[in-house]
């Protein structure tokens, strides 16, 4: 068939519902020839019983007409991926159409999967046909009158009856005006940079998706309704083979298994990975197949008991799964406050979002800036200069969900501050933590310092081993000019507040044999 009926196909599925069977492809769009080349996916559709007319038509189709089939983001200028790789069909659900699209290699790269109502598949065959005056008209729809009766593509028992006028209009007229569109307004999803190559569908109370791309990778996406409005989800991406395109794909109910093929290896893998993939609560409850057992902290295949929210409806479900950590800072100390759940590649491009619960402010989101909140390239807080109102709660979420929590006190006590300047008593406070650090490592320092001696000294004197007390009382004397008298300095010393030691002569400490 060439012309109007086919132009360089390139087919990608059918099948049989009804008394009809409907072709799913891709072909050089003969509507846009005028402005140039351009490829578009088709729907077309053909009586079972077809057999071709008696002298038009004879030995082709009769019946068959085409629609275009629409996969787009929604807009003012909808952005469309214009060409099919593949289209799917459950074996239980005769009335759903799913399938992947790809924008045209020569320009920007990107991928969509749409699904397709056939009551708007019948909706497209049962409107105006469009039609080309002449080379260099513009494609119309076809006036209601011109169209001759029985309406063209219309099932009949016996094709080779069909009047002259119903054949030679079919002939010139199998395409249709209206596009097929798809369903919920926009695509499931999306992604640019990425080629979708097969794609396998499991519906059971929610849609899961399983998508194949040139690269060798498996995108597990799901489906789900919330208020009427379609929402869809990436739980989880599989490499299956680096580099190799996914060529075909199949799904197993009875072995609850998805089988993978390359060009050079096959592979299967199990639908509820679930203790496998998610070591968390927040990933694990938006996986239709697994739920989280809050008693053993553990993701298992889904029954009832198990906490699971793939519809994001309760968005504290994990609050009492996630462990929460206390922090002691003193005052003036610089904290780090790293989220320990690790979040997935997949997920990076997710907003992470610092929340503060404090006395004074309540819940607050947190905006960083240099000299307060830093954030780490791993998503984690960075809080400067801690004073006391900096203390309380600190929630991490990914999106709505909860990934970690601090609880932050501050010990203002532990080395009391001067009542003076905000500056001065972070200097203090600062000196004070060194200091502490110079005792920790002074008191290691003497216990190796105790075992040296034991080794080194001979005889009866093994057992006895020297201790000098070394008395270390700091002080601070600070140099502070006075903007207001230049030149005139005032000394300010101040003892230390933190622990101290009590000066002590030499002494000798007889260890038994």
């Amino acid at each position: 068939m060439k012309g109007h009926v086919l132009c360089e196909p390139n087919f990608v599925g059918s099948f049989d519902i009804g008394e009809h069977v409907y072709f799913f492809f891709r072909e050089t769009a003969v509507e846009y020839i005028n402005c140039g080349k351009a490829v578009y996916s088709r729907v077309a559709r053909v009586c079972k019983k077809d057999t071709g007319g008696k002298n038009i038509l004879n030995q082709n189709w009769a019946t068959y007409l085409k629609a275009r089939i629409n996969c787009s983001i929604s807009g003012e200028f909808p952005f469309y991926f214009n060409e099919i790789q593949d289209v799917y069909q459950l074996p239980t659900d005769k009335t759903k159409f799913y399938a992947t699209f790809t924008t045209s290699t020569n320009g920007l790269v990107g991928s969509a999967v749409c699904s397709f109502d056939i009551n708007e598949i019948h909706g497209a065959f049962a409107g105006k046909f469009k039609e080309q005056a002449s080379s260099n008209s513009a494609w119309l729809p076809v006036l209601n009158s011109k169209i001759p009766e029985p309406r063209p593509g219309t099932c009949v028992n016996d094709t080779s009856t069909l009047p002259d006028s119903v054949l030679n209009f079919i002939r010139s007229h199998p395409l249709m005006d209206k596009a097929v569109n798809h369903e919920h307004n926009n695509p499931v999803y999306y992604k640019r940079d990425l080629v979708f190559t097969k794609l396998v569908v499991d519906n059971q109370e929610y849609i899961v998706y399983y998508i194949g791309t040139n690269a060798g990778r498996i995108y597990k996406i799901v489906q789900y309704l919330r208020n009427g409005e379609s929402k869809s989800k990436l739980l989880d991406i599989f490499e299956i083979a680096p580099n190799e395109a996914i060529q075909v794909m199949e799904l197993s109910q009875k072995r609850q298994s998805l089988y993978v093929a390359t060009d050079y290896r096959v592979k299967q893998i199990d639908l509820a990975m679930c203790n496998r993939r998610y070591d968390n609560c927040f990933r694990c409850v938006k996986d239709p197949y697994c739920g989280w057992d809050k008693d053993t902290s553990t993701c298992k295949p889904y029954e009832p008991g198990l906490l699971q929210d793939v519809g994001n409806e309760t968005y504290d479900i994990c609050d009492t799964s996630v462990l929460k950590k206390k922090i002691i800072v003193t005052y003036g100390q610089s904290v780090h406050l790293g989220c320990f759940v690790k979040i997935p590649e997949i997920l990076k491009d997710q907003t992470v979002t610092w929340y503060h619960h404090s006395k004074e402010k309540g819940r607050y989101e947190i905006k960083y800036n240099p000299t307060k909140y830093i954030e780490t390239t791993e998503r984690g807080l960075v809080v400067i200069s801690v004073n006391e109102a900096d203390g309380g709660r600190y929630d991490c979420h990914l999106g709505g969900s909860l990934l970690c929590s601090y609880n932050i006190t501050v010990d203002a006590h532990r080395c009391t501050p001067p009542n003076k300047t905000n500056d001065y008593q972070k200097i203090y406070s600062d000196w004070c933590h060194e200091f502490e650090k110079y005792k920790s490592a002074m008191k290691t320092w003497e216990k190796k310092q105790a075992k040296i001696n034991r080794l080194a000294i001979p005889g009866a004197l093994r057992n006895t081993v020297v201790y000098r007390k070394v008395n270390i009382e700091p002080s601070i004397e600070m140099q502070m000019k006075k903007s207001n008298v230049p030149g005139k300095t005032t000394a300010i010393s101040i003892p230390t507040m933190c622990s101290r030691e009590t000066p002590t002569s030499d002494r000798k400490v007889r260890r038994s044999p």
